[in-house]
């Protein structure tokens, strides 16, 4: 099977990644490569929170579930297949610090297809479902256009993406937490990245990301289980300029517990995990309840206090 993936890398490979990259110009050089860095961690690190503090934590946990699977799965198969990327010496190379560790299935192809995927499934509107398509499209494209990926790395993890979000919509309930106990989720929280990262040990090293975002899925699925028992919180509750404060509140809240974890705990994969763990864990539970408490408080809690002054 190794084999036949690195098939991808004979003549006819190449010739095509040389037909894409006969339209090269600075402009595309530049267009492109903010295409392809759209699947930068930022943005969903920018995006996930966002819809868990304005919009719907059940729909965010479960959209930061769907992203965790996509993540796990590509990284779980670039090790099974370990395919090599382009020689520069073939095709030219561009932006080489986005395209590290091995090529099959692209990474870029499978994750944003598997995570706009889920949020168009969400949303149900033809126009974002095919903004959605285009965004992916143009991810892929971007990592031929600048010679990182074969063309087989870009096919196989769109194909690849299309299986892993049927079967997140297919279960999207148990990764929302629905009808879970509260000891269940704890001990999920636990388990499913435990799991996880067994898997990935199995074929090697486990990498720098993969502690990390294993510990941010487990701070996460944590800490929402808690805030759905103790706080329950209101996202789309206030103003809004209350929902700005939430916004400003909550990164400068996440901000504070990354870095100042940074400096009491060890520079290592267990230590990643743990502090990303506790920045996910503030995130879902902590800023939740400063949210409730002093931004945006639910209606049941102002009406309770104003029958009190009464």
């Amino acid at each position: 099977m190794t084999g036949q993936v690195e098939g991808v890398g004979d003549m006819s490979g190449v010739e095509i990644l040389q037909a894409i990259q006969t339209i090269q110009s600075p402009l595309l050089d530049r267009v492109l490569g903010l295409i392809t860095n759209l699947h930068h961690e930022a943005v969903y690190i920018l995006v996930l929170p966002l819809i868990y503090w304005l919009y719907d934590k059940r729909f965010g946990r479960y959209m930061f579930s769907v992203f965790v699977i996509g993540f796990w799965s590509n990284d779980f198969l670039k090790e099974v297949f370990r395919t090599p990327r382009p020689d520069p010496a073939q095709v030219r190379v561009i932006l080489a610090e986005t395209g590290g560790g091995y090529a099959f299935p692209s990474g870029h192809a499978q994750t944003p297809l598997v995570f706009w995927g889920a949020i168009a499934d969400h949303v149900r509107r033809r126009w974002f479902t095919w903004a959605a398509g285009i965004l992916v499209f143009l991810i892929g494209f971007s990592r031929l256009y600048i010679g990182v990926h074969w063309p087989l790395d870009v096919i196989g993890g769109w194909a690849i993406g299309l299986v892993v979000l049927w079967l997140m919509v297919r279960s999207r309930r148990f990764w929302t937490g629905e009808g879970q106990s509260l000891g269940l989720q704890a001990l999920l929280a636990f388990l499913l990245p435990g799991a996880a990262l067994g898997l990935l040990a199995l074929l090697g090293p486990v990498d720098e990301i993969a502690w990390m975002v294993m510990g941010t899925w487990s701070g996460l699925l944590l800490g929402s289980a808690l805030e759905e028992q103790w706080v329950r919180f209101d996202p789309r509750a206030g103003t809004p300029l209350q929902h700005l404060l939430k916004i400003i509140v909550g990164i400068v809240l996440v901000l504070a517990a990354k870095e100042g974890l940074k400096l009491v705990l060890p520079d290592s994969g267990v230590g990643d995990m743990v502090r990303y763990g506790l920045v996910a864990f503030t995130a879902t539970l902590v800023a939740p309840w400063l949210f409730a408490r002093f931004i945006a408080r639910p209606p049941a809690v102002q009406l309770e206090q104003k029958t009190h002054h009464l």
